[in-house]
């Protein structure tokens, strides 16, 4: 987290970092004024490995840094050729409509949909089967399994190419597409 603050604050407009529905779920969990809810959802979903990789017993006594970076971190980033959001979005809604449930969650219809948003929409939230990832025509799935033992995947554009020019795994592995 203190590489990725401080990432963003070094390079500006360079590090974009968005919010997911894991940082969102940590905010929650956090609040002194919580619900048992949000408490145990947060658990369920990697809290007690984030508890662990923290040293603390609750998530209310994590750096308030920590906290306050993830609330102001935006749900979506779009340049010329790509929009990128954590889960996806509903193509039926303009962006600025869209509901932080579905930027945050969305799957159906939203995976199965070959509609064409006018950009390519990259996200993450629903691991692929093949921990490969999935470029379609109006999609790129990033999320190749990682939290399951699958690699950490990233793609890497050139100049204003709406396709990736490669994906770059964790384990060095480099592909060209």
């Amino acid at each position: 987290m203190d590489f990725l603050i401080r990432q963003q604050s070094d390079q500006g407009s360079h590090v974009i970092c968005l919010r997911g529905n894991h940082e969102t779920m940590l905010v929650r969990a956090a609040d002194k004024l919580r619900s048992d809810r949000d408490l145990m959802t947060w658990w369920r979903n990697g809290g007690e490995q984030t508890l662990d990789s923290y040293g603390a017993d609750d998530p209310s006594e994590l750096p308030a840094e920590h906290i306050s970076w993830m609330k102001q971190l935006p749900l979506v980033h779009e340049d010329r050729q790509r929009l990128f959001v954590h889960a996806g979005i509903r193509l039926d809604v303009p962006l600025a409509l869209q509901s932080e449930e579905d930027l945050l969650w969305i799957r159906e219809p939203f995976l199965s949909s070959k509609d064409d948003y006018g950009l390519l929409v990259v996200h993450g939230h629903t691991p692929t089967t093949s921990r490969q990832p999935d470029l379609r025509a109006n999609r790129l799935n990033l999320d190749t399994g990682a939290c399951f033992g699958g690699p950490l995947t990233a793609a890497a554009w050139s100049g204003s190419r709406r396709r990736p020019m490669m994906f770059i795994t964790d384990a060095g592995e480099i592909v060209r597409v």
